[in-house]
């Protein structure tokens, strides 16, 4: 087997980047103690939320509905991943295999869901998705999620959604947090920060480690259903006020994981599989006041992305393989804010994009590609007594590989009522092809195949529609009912190229094939029937057509029923909750029978059903909370087309010094 090994230098330079505390500036301390971030507890009134229009805003009256996963939320649901956070999330579709989990929205596949951090893109799709279990909760504050495309304000990949992690910042004069725990059969979790937050600057510093087992649902086969992992990561962030009115956000971080799994080829063979991949992340960000009522921010901002793959065959080298893949990606974005008399709140930005990748499995072996994107909107208030709200805003993308693509959209907010909130939007959103489907070069001659890249793809387009309803029944019920269609247009799939000539290995590569449309539903229940009882509810719709063929697209569940409730007991400082998803079959298509044609075969229907406690103690200032816990109590799942993890049961401590600084107790 080839040996995988990570670049030393780059990790130890990342590492020594994370441990620096900012130069003191001058500014007041009523300045420095003034944030837009929401605490972990803060109500539907004032958590703050960004991602849907690029401006902060009050989640209750954003015109673009998101969705949050708090702080509380994340520490709550005894997380580990972000991939974690979405298990009993409504509307939600996981998907997993060998390269992670993903997340589909809308109905729409993992790689029309764009994955931001701190309002940055990522890089690192595999087969298209980006694996969220590669990020780690500890240093994670918030995770807002819009669903329906963002192309208008993001550009490409966000035809089915935008999910933004926010990472943590300081938040007392001086803090640290530990947290630990140990999980069946043999999974362990360790992380640690310390902060500092003084007049002028702050600074958090966190590293982990995290170390899981793999499990096989199915012993008749040596394949395992999940790998071994094992992941190290470190990171710093940093907020300079250099001004009253300037502040500067440098950020770092550095991430290794290591899995390994066993696999199966249709013939017999089988492959002991080895992944590792590191990542390295900077960016520093610029906000400034330069008037009254006129706000410039801009942000720089740099990916170093690795990826080894090892396929090693047992009892033979004949199918032996090995992939090294590398991504850089340098990103600018510069976006002025201005308010007009209180009516208008108009945007314009410029985004820059520089991609690099190599590849063993590219033709060439590299590719490249640079973007320039251009953005304006404004919120315009027509009527403040009643709050009604245009949002029209446009986009142009101008690509290296694809040319000009505009993408417009308009969404409106109207509140005939001060509990009663209307959404309604129509957007343009596309995804531009990715590096692998323009230049893949791949031979397996054992197998007599070809698959090929094609650069004469055309870029996936998009046409969104989407209606909302949020009531506040009363000071403790809160409802929301949504429906949205998507009409996708150049689907890129897989399939047959022009035959070559006679005897020569069979072509497949990249074409544009296919049409979809995607609609449904969902509905939300928020409700505290008592002061510490809270219940949560939701319900999702998923209809799918792949037009070309006339049947639904494959991994849909048609139902979705998710649901939490949670007692707390504030004279024991205990805590009760559990967790429920049910999903109903999802379709797949399998030729059976070996006659060349596909047939239908529906899974099971799932449900996921966790339960957790915990305890807080007060010890000397220290905060610490003991938490036990049961995931997927049912045992269920399906080793061929939902390969969940099985029944586990976890412990683990939490740790904050000093305790009456938190703002995460609940």
């Amino acid at each position: 087997m080839t040996r995988l090994t990570p670049n030393r230098s780059l990790c130890w330079m990342a590492l020594l980047a994370t441990l620096h505390f900012p130069v003191e500036a001058q500014a007041s301390e009523e300045d420095a103690e003034t944030s837009s971030e929401p605490t972990a507890d803060e109500p539907l009134d004032t958590e703050i939320v960004i991602t849907g229009t690029r401006t902060e805003t009050t989640r209750k009256d954003s015109v673009v509905a998101t969705d949050v996963i708090n702080r509380a939320d994340i520490l709550d649901s005894g997380a580990s991943t972000a991939a974690d956070l979405f298990k009993t999330r409504s509307g939600v579709s996981l998907q997993r295999s060998f390269a992670g989990t993903a997340i589909r929205l809308q109905g729409l596949n993992p790689e029309h869901v764009l994955i931001l951090i701190d309002g940055q893109r990522v890089v690192g799709r595999k087969n298209g998705a980006i694996d969220l279990s590669r990020y780690p909760v500890d240093w994670i504050e918030r995770v807002e999620i819009v669903k329906g495309t963002s192309s208008v304000l993001y550009g490409s990949d966000a035809m089915g959604g935008v999910i933004n992690i926010i990472t943590r910042k300081a938040d007392a004069p001086f803090s640290t947090d530990v947290y630990g725990s140990y999980s069946t059969p043999n999974d362990v979790d360790g992380s640690a920060s310390i902060a500092t937050k003084q007049e002028t600057y702050s600074t958090r510093i966190h590293g982990g480690i995290h170390s899981t087992s793999g499990y096989d649902l199915d012993e008749s086969t040596l394949a395992t259903n999940g790998s071994t992992r094992e992941m190290f990561h470190a990171g710093s962030i940093s907020h300079i006020q250099l001004t009253p009115d300037w502040q500067l956000t440098p950020r770092v971080s550095y991430r290794q994981e290591d899995k390994q799994g066993v696999s199966e080829s249709g013939g017999g063979a089988v492959f002991d599989d080895r992944n590792l991949s590191e990542e390295i992340q900077g960016a520093v960000g610029s906000d400034a006041w330069v008037s009254a009522h006129g706000r410039l921010r801009s942000t720089s901002f740099i990916t170093w992305y690795r990826d080894q793959y090892d396929s090693n065959q047992r009892e033979s080298n004949a199918l032996d393989s090995y992939q090294n893949t590398q991504e850089l990606l340098l990103q600018s974005a510069v976006q002025y804010d201005h308010t007009f008399e209180d009516r208008h709140l108009s945007t314009l930005g410029v985004d820059v994009l520089s991609e690099r990748m190599k590849s063993d499995r590219l033709d060439d072996g590299d590719g490249d590609r640079n973007r320039i994107g251009v953005f304006v909107q404004d919120e315009w208030t027509l009527n403040s007594a009643n709050r009604l709200v245009l949002l029209p805003g446009a986009r142009l993308d101008i690509d290296s590989q694809f040319g000009t693509h505009p993408t417009p959209r308009l969404a409106v907010r109207y509140d005939p009522h001060k509990k009663l909130a209307l959404r309604a939007g129509i957007g343009w959103g596309y995804r531009a092809p990715s590096f692998k489907e323009l230049l893949l070069r791949f031979e397996n001659s054992s197998a007599g195949y070809i698959v090929e890249g094609s650069p004469d793809l055309d870029p996936e387009t998009a046409r969104n529609i989407n209606l909302g309803l949020d009531w506040a029944a009363t000071d403790s019920v809160w409802l929301s009912i949504a429906g949205y269609r998507n009409d996708v247009k150049d689907l890129i799939g897989f399939g047959t190229l022009e035959d070559g000539i006679a005897g020569s290995p069979t072509r497949y590569g990249y074409i544009n094939i296919a049409e979809a449309i995607t609609q449904g539903g969902e509905l939300n229940l928020d409700t505290a029937p008592t002061e510490n009882l809270s219940v949560v509810a939701g319900y999702a719709l998923t209809d799918t057509l792949d037009v070309q063929h006339d049947r639904p697209l494959e991994g849909r569940s048609f139902h979705q029923v998710t649901g939490q409730l949670r007692q707390d007991i504030p004279q024991w400082g205990s805590s009760f909750s559990v967790r429920a998803t049910w999903n109903s079959p999802q379709a797949f298509f399998r030729d059976t029978n070996g006659d060349g044609t596909e047939e239908r075969v529906d899974s099971d229907s799932t449900t996921l059903f966790d339960a957790r406690a915990a305890q807080d103690l007060q010890i000397r200032r220290t905060g610490m909370r003991l938490f036990i816990g049961i995931e997927n109590i049912l045992n269920d799942g399906d080793p061929e087309y939902l390969p969940l993890p099985p029944r586990t049961y976890y412990a683990g401590l939490t740790g904050r010094y000093p305790s009456d600084s938190t703002t995460e107790s609940r």
